[in-house]
């Protein structure tokens, strides 16, 4: 009776979703969007839009998350602030077309390889896919949701690790994996994994990787970041936060708090440290959160992750020079003249 109310439960607490959730990534997508507008010299560094808390999509208004607006915002403050606004702007100006490319150069709308469990490949919407899947043409009205990582985008939780892994390392996409190593009983390696490239991210200029890295580093380390939960003391982090609606933002608005679960938004964010040739990348999933908001719920879980990984690879450091130092039984027994 147990495993049959688990297994129809509507949240399926049976999948791995690490591989097997897929999830509109919401404001983690940002950056791909930022990178792709800066190669594509739809602005520049320097280039502001004016954020007043809302945008003109052809007939309808649609909103920022900050219904009181940003001002004017340019592109480090645009995702610092995680400001809706730029990014439709910007979206517009790309297309979606262009916004795919880039996409799909750091290996998403693909499965990443983890052999384990069931893998879904996500999706990066592009004008062709629209028009075989629903045969009509796509509109340049459509292109603003899918700027800021809503509408049809869809990411498994190890794509946000590997795009932002990717991100930290210079354009570098890895196969993950979970096992590096294997041993047997008596000490002998019968199983072992080196890393495999999956490609890099070809034609992208090194400044403007830089820029985007030096954005996602304020979202973190400075105080007006929205990801400033994700601080780790002795370290940077250089991130994005991200909230995902499940619902159209009305439901979210209703006077009556006791919102359904169901319809509760999700939490997101990505992450690597330190921002200077990272070691780990994190994504944090949070369904249905009932805090919301990726800066509120999702970067704290980040940061406990990044302090222990610094934290263990301290004491594992500590743990081997103590083993260096201490002195073999032979050794021992040598100074005692027990061993000739």
């Amino acid at each position: 009776e147990k495993y049959r109310s688990l297994a129809a439960n509507p949240f399926n607490p049976f999948l791995d979703k690490t591989t097997g959730g897929a999830y509109p990534p919401g404001s983690v997508y940002k950056s791909v969007v930022a990178l792709a507008a800066l190669e594509e010299n739809v602005v520049s560094p320097q280039t502001q839009f004016f954020c007043p808390g809302s945008f003109v999509n052809g007939d309808e208004i649609i909103h920022c998350h900050n219904r009181s607006g940003h001002g004017w915002v340019n592109l480090k403050r645009a995702l610092m602030k995680s400001c809706d606004v730029w990014f439709y702007y910007v979206g517009i100006e790309l297309g979606v077309d262009r916004i795919a490319k880039y996409a799909q150069a750091f290996g998403l709308g693909q499965k990443q390889g983890v052999r384990l469990n069931y893998e879904r490949p996500g999706l990066i919407p592009t004008s062709q896919w629209k028009k075989k899947t629903y045969g009509v043409s796509w509109k340049p009205g459509d292109t603003p949701n899918i700027a800021i990582g809503q509408g049809a985008n869809l990411m498994t939780p190890i794509q946000m690790a590997n795009l932002y892994a990717a991100l930290g390392n210079g354009g570098t996409v890895w196969q993950p994996y979970l096992v590096q190593k294997a041993v047997n009983h008596v000490g002998e390696t019968v199983f072992s994994q080196e890393p495999q490239k999956r490609g890099d991210v070809t034609g992208i200029k090194p400044r403007n990787l830089a820029i985007v890295r030096d954005a996602l580093k304020a979202v973190v380390m400075d105080e007006e970041g929205t990801g400033k939960a994700a601080q780790v003391e002795g370290t940077t982090v250089a991130g994005k936060t991200g909230t995902v609606q499940v619902v159209s933002l009305k439901k979210n608005l209703m006077e009556d708090m006791d919102v359904s679960m169901k319809w509760r938004e999700h939490a997101m964010f990505s992450a690597f440290s330190p921002v200077k040739n990272p070691e780990i990348a994190v994504a944090v999933v949070s369904e249905n959160d009932p805090e919301g908001g990726g800066g509120k719920a999702a970067a704290p879980i980040a940061a406990k992750v990044i302090e222990a990984y610094w934290r263990l690879k301290k004491e594992r450091a500590g743990q081997m020079r103590l083993s260096q130092k201490e002195p073999s039984p032979e050794d021992k027994a040598s100074k005692r003249g027990e061993v000739q």
